[in-house]
């Protein structure tokens, strides 16, 4: 068995009852890997690769099926409060449909997050020049959460290698590129937060899982650009 990393947002708003505010995933997720390793004395990094099946150790797998399976039946308490607020007739979308519909706020909000990290805003680009990778970036990264995990694998991710070799050339850093990624998996979970209604929680984590996976992938592909590696 191998259990892939997955997470969930969940929007505080007016209509949301202190209970559903603590299954947010930052509550809900934050530290899975290191609940388990201190269970089974090892260290988490060991942990996230039998996670993400680079490592296989049923002990590992078990525990960590455990603790995702107590995640989810809070969510899907959750889940099933969401559904009583929601009309009978409500239709779910799927997390890319509205981050393809708020690509301005993409824009303004990772704009905003490079403008506040002191070591991205060190190296002085204009605003167009920092914002040009950052839509090819999400648009690669949605076309390729249709993909199972061995076929992104297998995928040249050239967006995200175009992001490598520009950002080498602008002057920055290796640490300071892959910061992008993660400012952009932020950028999205906002969104994810901001539609959590029309979102179906169970898929939602899905969605967001594999969008972990592939933007991995993607910051790995922009690492090889970076240096310059085929």
């Amino acid at each position: 068995m191998t259990v892939r990393r997955k997470a969930v947002m969940h929007h505080d708003n007016a209509s949301t009852s202190s209970d559903l505010i603590a299954l947010s995933p930052q509550t809900l997720y934050r530290g899975l890997y290191v609940r388990v390793a201190r269970q089974l004395g090892v260290d988490p990094s060991y942990v996230s690769r039998v996670a993400r099946g680079e490592r296989q150790s049923p002990e590992v797998e078990s525990a960590l099926g455990q603790e995702i399976g107590q995640i989810s039946k809070k969510l899907r308490v959750a889940r099933g409060s969401l559904n009583k607020q929601s009309k009978p007739e409500q239709r779910y979308k799927r997390l890319g449909f509205f981050v393809g519909q708020r690509r301005s706020f993409l824009r303004r909000e990772w704009l905003r997050y490079t403008e506040a990290d002191p070591n991205i805003r060190r190296i002085k680009l204009s605003s167009r020049r920092r914002l040009e990778p950052v839509i090819p970036i999400v648009d690669e990264a949605l076309n390729s959460m249709k993909f199972s995990l061995k076929e992104i694998a297998t995928k040249p991710m050239k967006a995200a290698r175009h992001h490598g070799e520009q950002r080498r050339k602008q002057g920055y850093t290796p640490t300071t590129l892959l910061e992008e990624y993660n400012l952009i998996r932020r950028c999205i979970y906002h969104v994810a937060a901001q539609n959590v209604a029309r979102l179906d929680p169970q898929i939602l984590i899905d969605d967001l899982g594999q969008l972990g996976e592939v933007l991995d992938f993607q910051s790995q592909n922009a690492i090889r650009g970076f240096l310059g590696h085929a």
